[in-house]
């Protein structure tokens, strides 16, 4: 089977939306598969959304049931004044109870990563693993200076006068090239919506006036559950020196890490099937 046909096959096994209100606004998230299998919970990165996971999460159905959150801000959840790692834990929780899960396995992209590490101390019980994928946690002492302020990521709006143009307008943040181009029209197509002046991205762009990261070292240091990590070879940002740090402070077996060659930042755009076979090496499906 090609990639093609195979990603074809994935989207054809269509996920069931739902919604919960956390602190008075609408989450939604996308179901995967029978709800009396163990839980399996996918969460997303900044300014992503539930549907980049529409040509992963299938994989794991034979085992799981799958759940992809859009956090609030995000996809199809509604927009707050003030976001936090603390709010995005409840909106994961909220998730949870709504499914009846008292735990769960859960992956993580990028920003994903930190508010899911954050939520393990919050609700440490909930997390049977954690798997970050490509996802910065911590940082050597020295970098923590240079590292970007979340002011450079704070977005305007642009509006377009149709979704084609808004589609081909769509990038990768961190930027970085796609060699699978119906990948990145799969997730652009989910990336907007049309208002009265436009179409515009799905994704809050003020998120980050109030988001704050925070230092995550102790909570690393003292995690209950597993920790897994999935990352890039030729990550951007994920650096052979963050990759040692995180282990180090982790205390995290080599066997529980796994580089994807010739993926970067967004490995599971790059390369969804080793990202898959990683994934379910770790979480003890294979």
């Amino acid at each position: 089977m090609s990639n093609v046909d195979w990603f074809k096959e994935s989207l054809s096994i269509q996920p069931v939306s739902k919604y919960i209100k956390v602190e008075g606004k609408e989450i939604h998230y996308l179901v995967w598969g029978s709800d009396d299998k163990p839980g399996l919970f996918f969460i997303h990165g900044y300014s992503a959304h539930a549907h980049w996971w529409d040509f992963v999460a299938p994989a794991f159905i034979e085992k799981y049931c799958v759940v992809a959150i859009d956090l609030s801000g995000s996809g199809e959840s509604e927009h707050r004044d003030h976001y936090s790692q603390e709010i995005f834990a409840d909106e994961i929780k909220a998730v949870c109870t709504d499914m009846n899960w008292n735990q769960a396995d859960f992956i993580a992209h990028s920003m994903g990563g930190s508010i899911s590490l954050n939520a393990t101390s919050i609700y440490p019980d909930l997390f049977k693993s954690l798997t970050l994928l490509d996802s910065i946690v911590v940082l050597p002492p020295d970098k923590v200076r240079n590292f970007s302020s979340n002011k450079s990521m704070i977005r305007a709006d642009f509006i377009y006068d149709d979704k084609e143009a808004a589609m081909s307008s769509f990038r990768l943040i961190p930027p970085q090239p796609c060699r699978n181009d119906y990948l990145l029209e799969h997730i652009a197509s989910n990336s907007f919506k049309e208002t009265e002046q436009g179409w515009i991205l799905k994704s809050d762009g003020k998120i980050m006036k109030t988001y704050k990261s925070k230092d995550l070292t102790d909570i690393l240091m003292s995690i209950k559950c597993p920790i897994n990590i999935v990352y890039g070879l030729m990550s951007q940002i994920f650096t052979q020196e963050i990759l040692e740090y995180t282990l180090y402070v982790g205390n995290i077996p080599s066997e529980r890490v796994i580089g994807v060659p010739g993926t970067m930042h967004h490995l599971f755009v790059d390369d969804p099937l080793s990202v898959i076979d990683a994934l379910k090496k770790l979480i003890g499906e294979n």
